[in-house]
This record gives C-alpha cells, sequence and structure tokens, in this order.
C-alpha cells in the first residue's frame, strides 16, 4: 500500500464518517435508541468502512455482502445499545434519510441552475 492510498483512504474515513454518521445518528434517534450519538455514528461508519475492507480482502461475492451486513448490524447493535430488529430498522431507516438528503440536494441544484441558464 502506497502513502498516496492510506492517505486516501484516511480521508475516505474523515468524510464518510463525518457525512453518514449524521444519517446513522438520526436514524438512531429517530428510532429512541439509548446510546444514539453523533459521536457513536461516526464510530458505527468508521469502524464498518475499516472492517468492510478486512472483510473483502479474505471474502467475496455473496458470502462478503452476508457477512458484511451482520458486522454493520453487530456494529449498530453495539455502539448504539439495541437489539437486532431494531439496528436492522435503524440501518434501513438511515438509507432512507440518505436518500431523501441527495434526492432534496439535488431537487435544489437543479432549482439553482435553472434559474442560473434560461432555456432549462
Amino acid at each position: 500500500m502506497t502513502p498516496v492510498n492510506v492517505v486516501g483512504f484516511l480521508v475516505e474515513l474523515v468524510v464518510l464518517g463525518v457525512i453518514l454518521g449524521i444519517f446513522v445518528w438520526l436514524a438512531g434517534k429517530a428510532l429512541g435508541a439509548p446510546k444514539a450519538t453523533y459521536y457513536h455514528g461516526i464510530l458505527t461508519v468508521i469502524s464498518a468502512i475499516i472492517l468492510k475492507d478486512i472483510i473483502s480482502y479474505f471474502l467475496s461475492g455473496w458470502v462478503a455482502s452476508i457477512v458484511e451486513l451482520l458486522v454493520v448490524l453487530l456494529l449498530i447493535k453495539h455502539f448504539f445499545g439495541v437489539g437486532w430488529l431494531r439496528a436492522f430498522v435503524i440501518a434501513i431507516l438511515a438509507v432512507v434519510i440518505g436518500i431523501l438528503v441527495i434526492f432534496v440536494l439535488a431537487l435544489l441544484g437543479f432549482t439553482f441552475f435553472r434559474g442560473l441558464i434560461p432555456g432549462i
């Protein structure tokens, strides 16, 4: 692994941890997880990224995907102090929140550029 790859990986951890941590934290808060803090959301995302890379190094295909899903659910379960079912719902809700945020940002961007460029 070159120094450039290490720097890129660290930047990925920080950026994704900060951004995706918000979605996980909001989903945990919405479902009343007892230990749902922004810090735990960041830790969940960063741990998931690191463990996903380790798992994908040793496994591939469907097996890797199933193991990665179980690891993410285990991380949510651990950091947020919830059971398996609530961890699964938090994961689904975090994805839905992320999709909604992306949709709203895309809509705002389209509206902004539509005002700048006549004829769109």
